[in-house]
């Protein structure tokens, strides 16, 4: 039996909840029956900051990767095509055929991230685009012009964990899609987990979250504020990379005054060992549509330390 071809097209390997959701499917599917690629559109080491975690862990698994500089090769026209394009106007070779080519061997496309479509779709022909699936990694929660860039009248095929009445109100603005229904489904394994529950001094409350405006703190600050009124030593830990100053977070830290309370940890390779070891009394997750908006509240879960999911 012929395998079915599917190219994953992602921004980067970088340890976020998009690349975590493509490793958990890559890491399940029946590759006897699957072939999956992966097409990344920033090349390695990208970033001064963030590390290529999932790369390797791809490759460990069979899958070939692939990145756009490598496949967009551009075609440049011959001076001869030139000058019969400018005499007898006689049209130029299409200069994204590398890259339609690479398209075209593949049954399906799935772009994890809806930030993505905008920039993948532009050198597509329509042929490819109906093969094409958009998987929806944000929300409109987080950023309200998630969609600016798409034409709301043309046919698209979403997939999410939004079920109905959720990604109604998500796709509101479009006329023509498609919604296709795949739970978030990852495997966790944890052996360690808080035990002998009891509120240590200071209270110690640890969000992981990377800082960014698509990930807003300022209800979870607030919040902070009103717990300080009672407990004037409670304590936010907030473990994500990104810039508090850059990202505004430190803006709205300063205006409430807790620049004694909330303390920025940076990135954390082992999430569950990160809360057990700073001995957090409670976890805060953000959400949308009553579900968490990332991935380290499934894995936060396994600690025993008691949550509350804001949204």
């Amino acid at each position: 039996m012929q395998r079915v071809k599917i190219l994953f097209v992602i921004s980067e390997f970088y340890q976020s909840g998009a690349n975590r959701y493509t490793y958990e499917i890559d890491k399940s599917i029946n590759k006897d029956l699957i072939q999956l690629d992966i097409l990344a559109w920033h090349p390695l080491n990208n970033s001064s900051v963030w590390d290529d975690f999932y790369y390797q862990k791809h490759k460990d698994l069979g899958a070939k990767i692939y990145f756009l500089d490598e496949i967009d090769k551009i075609t440049n026209p011959t001076l001869k095509q030139r000058i019969d394009f400018k005499l007898f106007k006689k049209p130029l070779p299409n200069e994204r055929l590398n890259y339609q080519n690479f398209m075209d061997e593949y049954d399906k496309i799935i772009i994890v991230g809806e930030y993505m479509y905008p920039y993948v779709q532009r050198w597509m022909t329509d042929k490819q685009r109906a093969k094409t699936f958009i998987s929806i990694h944000n929300s409109i929660f987080q950023h309200p012009e998630n969609y600016n860039k798409f034409n709301k009248k043309e046919e698209y095929r979403f997939i999410s964990s939004f079920e109905e009445g959720m990604f109604q109100n998500e796709l509101k603005e479009f006329e023509n899609y498609t919604h296709y229904f795949f739970p978030l489904s990852i495997n966790i394994t944890n052996t360690i987990f808080k035990s002998d529950y009891s509120l240590t001094k200071p209270i110690k409350i640890g969000i992981f979250t990377r800082l960014s405006f698509t990930k807003p703190l300022d209800p979870f600050l607030y919040a902070l504020q009103s717990i300080c009124e009672k407990y004037p030593s409670a304590q936010l830990h907030i473990y994500g990379n990104g810039d508090p100053v850059k990202e505004g977070v430190m803006r709205i830290v300063e205006q409430l005054d807790l620049k004694d309370n909330v303390f920025f940890r940076g990135h954390q390779d082992d999430l569950i060992h990160s809360a057990l070891e700073d001995n957090l009394n409670l976890i805060w997750l953000h959400g949308y549509y009553g579900v968490p908006g990332g991935f380290a509240g499934f894995d936060i879960c396994t600690t025993k330390i008691p949550q509350v999911l804001g949204f």
